[in-house]
């Protein structure tokens, strides 16, 4: 049972890309497995000495009030390597949706744009925040106190742009044109 819950907790770690509080670890624990916040937070450190004895290359830490799995530090430079050319990269369909709908609904948190597509938008928001081209601008005034998300200056320079109140007008203006071209076919 022990090694059960501990997976659950690693698992919940790998899948978000936010730091988790001990108390909704528990709560989604306790659904299967009755167990108090203590004994979770034990396991925790537990999972933490493990990864540090195995010299593992990602770690838990306790960053925001929550839990958070991160790559070693001394693993940095290999992951710069990892990224240094994405930044030159298209950007997938998946990921423009996602800049998409940032750019119009911002501020908005991950499950606000999962709610939105329909999918898991984890992998998108973490592509666009690498590129600079979204950042978190806060957290959102409830439970759990989600990130919120929006535009960085990179993304207004990148579209010419001095603010997102320009991309109504612009999607105005290309329907206008559009609507026109169709019309005189």
């Amino acid at each position: 049972m022990k090694q059960e819950i501990k997976r659950i907790i690693e698992a919940l770690l790998f899948a978000s890309g936010e730091s988790i509080s001990l108390e909704k670890i528990r709560e989604i624990i306790h659904k299967t497995f009755p167990i108090r916040a203590r004994e979770v937070k034990q396991l925790i450190e537990e999972l933490r000495e493990e990864y540090r004895i195995q010299k593992r290359a990602f770690q838990i830490d306790y960053i925001a009030d929550g839990y958070l799995l991160r790559s070693d530090p001394g693993m940095g430079t290999y992951i710069d390597q990892l990224f240094q050319n994405r930044r030159c990269e298209k950007l997938s369909h998946a990921a423009t949706e996602v800049l998409a709908i940032v750019a119009y609904k911002e501020p908005i948190t991950r499950r606000e744009v999962e709610k939105i597509r329909g999918v898991d938008s984890s992998g998108s928001i973490a592509s666009l925040t690498e590129r600079g081209l979204i950042a978190e601008v806060g957290k959102k005034e409830a439970p759990g106190r989600p990130v919120q998300y929006g535009v960085t200056q990179k993304f207004l320079h990148h579209f010419g742009i001095s603010h997102t109140g320009e991309l109504i007008d612009l999607a105005s203006a290309h329907s206008r044109d559009h609507a026109k071209g169709n019309s005189t076919n």
